[in-house]
């Protein structure tokens, strides 16, 4: 697993609170990164925040363009952006803020993984449908070697969930689960 990095998504209050069956993802999340600390792989936590005003958000933009009308606070430090706290974030792992579906769109994600080295990256988090499909599609094109957490991953809508993970996302990544990932390591 050398060159690899453990990218935690949207695992976020506002966002992980509004699951249906969030236990489960959160345990193997947790899994997956305490097994990424024990063998000495980074764990980079990736969030989606905007400024107060949502300066950010084009009127093009459906999906954020939606969030911004509702009213939702959704500001840096806003609770609903923060890593939940059952993650038990460490001082020393990056938080990756973004502006859009992708870890990659708006971010800082590329440098940090290039400047450690990265070329293999493991994804978890929420949702199948958004950052997942995003992010898989954007590191394929960016030539990372990528593996996701098929249990430490979800959507809101498990018919989604199932077809991204079984028909599209085996085009750009080796699909694991958190025990086979961390059995290897």
């Amino acid at each position: 697993m050398e060159n690899s990095a453990l990218i935690v998504m949207d695992m976020q209050n506002g966002i992980v609170n509004s699951l249906e069956f969030k236990d489960e993802v959160i345990k193997y999340n947790q899994q997956a990164i305490e097994a990424a600390r024990q063998n000495n792989i980074p764990v980079i936590f990736v969030r989606v925040a905007f400024n107060g005003t949502f300066l950010e958000v084009s009127p093009n933009n459906k999906m954020f363009s939606q969030y911004q009308a509702s009213g939702q606070q959704m500001s840096l430090t806003d609770e609903s952006t923060q890593i939940i706290k059952s993650l038990n974030r460490k001082e020393d792992e990056p938080i990756v803020t973004k502006h859009r579906l992708s870890a990659f769109t708006g971010s800082n994600l590329e440098v940090l993984l290039r400047g450690l080295q990265v070329n293999h990256i493991v994804l978890t988090g929420v949702s199948t449908s958004g950052v997942v499909l995003s992010t898989t599609v954007e590191a394929a094109d960016k030539d990372f070697k990528i593996t996701i957490l098929e249990d430490a991953v979800t959507d809101n809508n498990s018919k989604k969930h199932q077809f991204l993970m079984n028909e599209i996302l085996t085009r750009y990544a080796e699909i694991s689960s958190t025990h086979s990932w961390t059995a290897v390591l």
